[in-house]
């Protein structure tokens, strides 16, 4: 049976050729094969070993703070979740008459301008901020620093968020004092 067409070709080309051109021929296919599967195969592959480990102890140093992250995380929460307990219950306190009570002590009653409550904002259904702005006028700050630091100082976890002083252009001595402070309280479940 004969070859015809291209195979017919290359066997007609492979008859001509002598025995030590043949074992060159072959020699040069199997050299180029092998460049060929090293070039696109191996090499590549050898390349890419080579980034995958150089990754591995930036990899590791990032588990590594993603696990401190966890721990600082977990802390944290477990922070938030005692004030949380601690928190008295729905409207079982009341910063409006804390403010009022203390501006009576602390004798500045007279110069408030005004105690008005905020929107309140809950926070993840577990607690709730409860705003209240203040301005009190025409105060010496020997008089409002004892009833700041009541406030800050309070177990009732009351903090001032912002604080405006502004010195009275008829008398530096006295001042206006505008606050904000917040109370919290449990959302109930």
């Amino acid at each position: 049976m004969e070859k015809s067409g291209f195979l017919g070709r290359i066997d007609q080309f492979l008859i001509r050729l002598s025995t030590r051109e043949k074992w060159m021929l072959g020699g040069g296919g199997f050299i180029a094969s092998f460049l060929i599967i090293f070039f696109f195969l191996v090499d590549p592959t050898l390349e890419r070993m080579k980034q995958l480990d150089s990754l591995i102890p930036r990899k590791e140093r990032d588990l590594s703070e993603l696990i401190d992250l966890k721990q600082s995380f977990q802390g944290v929460s477990k922070e938030i979740d005692a004030i949380v307990h601690a928190l008295p219950e729905e409207s079982s306190f009341s910063a409006l008459s804390f403010l009022e009570e203390h501006a009576a002590k602390n004798r500045i009653k007279g110069n408030i301008a005004f105690i008005r409550p905020l929107a309140a904002q809950e926070h993840l259904s577990r607690y709730r901020e409860v705003p209240v702005e203040v301005k009190v006028e025409k105060v010496r700050l020997s008089e409002i620093i004892p009833f700041l630091a009541a406030l800050e100082n309070s177990k009732n976890r009351l903090r001032i968020k912002r604080l405006s002083m502004k010195t009275r252009f008829s008398n530096p001595d006295l001042m206006d004092v505008t606050f904000l402070v917040l109370s919290y309280e449990k959302v109930a479940s």
